[in-house]
């Protein structure tokens, strides 16, 4: 019998659905970072071209020296930064290994946290490569180096779809009678359970991750709601009874 993975973090919605992540380990970390130093030399090269060819023209290397310098320390600490700010949590490394950067309760990162985990970086890297950083992951219980630890984030590796039964919960207490007569009986119980914990959830979706929901309960929603998915698709026919789910809880 297969040993399934260990879930390191858990997240609880009001709706008392659990979901669950894998927090990243250092060889998948390492990969993504190595990734990431490459396109970041290949960034530096192509500045270094730049400033070398203003040299030329203007037949003084010091002023493009020092402009490479600064030019060069924003776009390796910016590269960071502006990825996960961008991706919500991401860099291209990231994205090559399914990794992403989220708070420590699985909310997405804010834009101090991404600024503080990657200025300290600096910390991380000493004495050589990331020597401080592997040796907090290794002691910490959720592979954390010490951006992670300042910054209050960590690494979780991202599933390759989401199903039902990974929003498993307890069941949801019985509506009020008012409620019952909105939430109308089309819905399967499955399928009921499918979209509160997606309400719970929608604001922290991606929507490429919301469409992949979407899709995978296609069938049921095509039952309930026919002529909106033809018209409009899955996603539109989810969300209409995502709302409908919010207003009547």
């Amino acid at each position: 019998m297969p040993v399934p993975l260990p879930e390191d973090l858990v997240v609880a919605t009001p709706e008392r659905v659990a979901f669950s992540y894998q927090t990243a380990g250092l060889g998948s970390r390492f990969v993504a970072q190595l990734v990431d130093l490459a396109v970041l030399t290949g960034l530096l090269v192509a500045l270094g071209l730049v400033a070398w060819g203003a040299g030329v023209l203007i037949g003084n290397p010091l002023v493009p020296v020092v402009a490479f310098l600064v030019a060069g320390f924003l776009v390796f600490w910016g590269y960071f930064i502006a990825s996960e700010l961008a991706w919500s949590g991401q860099t291209l490394g990231k994205r090559l290994m399914r990794l992403r950067v989220v708070g420590t309760h699985g909310e997405p990162i804010t834009a101090g946290q991404a600024i503080i985990r990657n200025l300290v970086r600096i910390v991380d890297f000493l004495p050589s490569y990331y020597g401080i950083g592997a040796v907090a992951m290794f002691v910490t219980s959720r592979n954390q180096r010490l951006g992670d630890l300042a910054a209050g984030t960590l690494v979780v590796k991202e599933r390759a779809a989401v199903s039902l039964q990974q929003l498993t919960g307890l069941e949801p207490a019985a509506p009020p009678a008012q409620a019952r007569l909105r939430w109308t009986p089309r819905l399967d119980p499955g399928l009921r359970r499918f979209v509160v914990a997606y309400a719970g959830r929608r604001g922290h979706l991606t929507p490429e991750r919301r469409g992949q929901l979407a899709a995978q309960v296609e069938p049921a929603l095509r039952q309930a709601l026919p002529e909106m998915v033809a018209a409009r698709g899955a996603l539109a026919a989810l969300d209409h009874l995502a709302e409908e789910q919010a207003g009547v809880s």
